[in-house]
């Protein structure tokens, strides 16, 4: 995680200003409308991030969630921060102190209960908590020694701490216990393959045969069909195996890598990478798979954007296109054949939900408008659109410089966190040394310590 304290200045806001003002469309449904002022006024806080990710996953929209989510994690929110509220969001994981509480309630009255051990378990593995883990992980083997679950977190911790061979052993030890169960059959299955020792495929069949459903072991197979360079069935086996593991990460990465480098085909691995994705962030697979997805959109789009230019598809009509990436092009594109009548529609595209568009028009507006515009931003400095408001401070400081600090001075006293943020960022950007100086002057009102940070970051960066 890129945490925003740890950069520079200017790289930091080179990372977070395209996204700052977030995902607005103009005239926004009530509740999209109520998800975006809880963004705004508590930007710096994981909520409103996750909740409006949940509202465009909920919607099919899984790129506009996906560059929400992905924007939180790596330049507004720490680590840790993220990851909690991630797990809680959309694992329904809870490490707390109640939650724990809430699990030892329930082991009390049903304290067989594999499920309610394990879940107990995960929390104490979550913070770290080795011996109250290693306590009811011991006990849980010994009362459902056929749940490989145990086993394997038990080896876990065990490696963590230095114990491989202790760990492995275990894991040989279930495997001869329970060798013709899902797991004992894929713990043979991968011995075979690193000692090359004996046909892995007919092993994987014969489990497959026992346990149809099991989308681990379709995954292995596929694994080895792929290695025999039988690339039909491999993949016929990787999308099985990915219909029957849909909440695996490692089985919905490695079918995204399979389509992506083994097929060269980015279409067809991009739902299997976002897959990944939502149940892990971080999830791996030789890169990770968020740059994976970013490249596949990018990719997309410059395609798609090169066939509507040869087309001779006009540019005003290519900003109405449903994917955001074109867009940011075609204002790109207009950049270099500047027309002041589009001042207009580059005004409504700071409204745009996607946050690259508003950005970018935002960028072009400040590049190019003169004192004609002046109305429309002072205008834009009272809108009721927060996002938008924000957006307008980096025009009046570029365009008004220090005759532009009495409208600031209204962002930097506002309760939206996104607001301040957006005054001090445009201050020290376009202000000069002046604009930089009197952004200083707010540091001790400042209250929230992410902004507090921020300020003391620009004071300590040299001109």
């Amino acid at each position: 995680m890129l945490m925003m304290f740890r950069l520079s200045w200017h790289l930091l806001l080179l990372l977070l200003l395209p996204f700052a003002s977030g995902s607005v469309r103009p005239q926004a449904p009530p509740e999209l409308a109520k998800l975006q002022n809880d963004f705004a006024m508590h930007y710096f806080e994981p909520e409103p991030h996750m909740a409006l990710t949940r509202y465009y996953l909920d919607r099919g929209d899984r790129r506009e969630a996906f560059f929400t989510l992905e924007t939180a994690r790596r330049g507004i929110l720490e680590e840790a921060v993220f990851d909690r509220a991630f797990q809680v969001a959309f694992d329904g994981f809870d490490n707390s102190e109640t939650a724990e509480q809430k699990l030892l309630a329930e082991r009390f009255h049903n304290p067989h209960s594999a499920d309610v051990q394990f879940k107990l378990a995960d929390i104490y593995i979550s913070r770290s908590d080795w011996l109250k883990a290693n306590n009811i992980l011991t006990a849980a083997i010994k009362e459902h020694p056929e749940d490989f679950r145990f086993t394997n977190a038990l080896a876990e911790i065990l490696n963590i701490q230095g114990k491989s061979q202790e760990a492995s052993r275990m894991i040989e030890d279930y495997a001869k216990r329970y060798p013709e169960s899902p797991d004992g059959y894929a713990l043979r299955a991968d011995a075979l393959h690193k000692s090359g020792s004996g046909d892995v495929k007919k092993l994987l069949e014969e489990a497959i045969a026992r346990y149809p459903d099991n989308g681990g072991l379709q995954f292995k197979l596929a694994i080895v069909l792929q290695e025999k360079g039988d690339l039909e069935k491999a993949e016929a086996g990787f999308v099985k195996a990915a219909s029957l593991g849909p909440k695996s990460v490692d089985i919905q990465s490695w079918v995204g890598r399979f389509f992506f480098k083994v097929r060269n085909d980015g279409d067809r691995a991009l739902p299997y990478y976002l897959n990944a994705y939502f149940l892990s962030p971080h999830a791996y697979e030789t890169e990770f798979v968020e740059s994976r997805i970013r490249n596949i959109y990018f990719a997309q789009a410059e395609l798609n954007f090169q066939n509507q230019v040869k087309a001779k598809k006009p540019l005003i009509e290519m900003l109405n296109d449903p994917n955001p990436n074109i867009v940011v092009m075609t204002l790109e594109q207009m950049n270099e054949k500047w027309k002041p009548e589009n001042v207009d529609l580059l005004t409504t595209l700071m409204g745009h939900e996607d946050g690259e568009v508003r950005w970018e028009a935002t960028q072009l507006l400040k590049k190019n408008v003169d004192s004609s515009f002046d109305p429309k931003l002072r205008a834009l400095l009272k809108d009721s659109d927060l996002r938008k408001r924000g957006l307008a401070a980096y025009i009046a400081v570029h365009r008004w410089k220090d005759a532009s600090f009495q409208f600031i001075d209204e962002l930097l006293a506002d309760q939206a966190e996104l607001l301040r943020f957006d005054a001090i960022s445009a201050l020290v950007l376009e202000g000069g040394e002046s604009g930089k100086r009197h952004a200083l002057e707010r540091a001790a009102r400042e209250t929230h310590p992410t902004l507090k940070k921020l300020l003391e970051s620009a004071r300590q960066t040299k001109p």
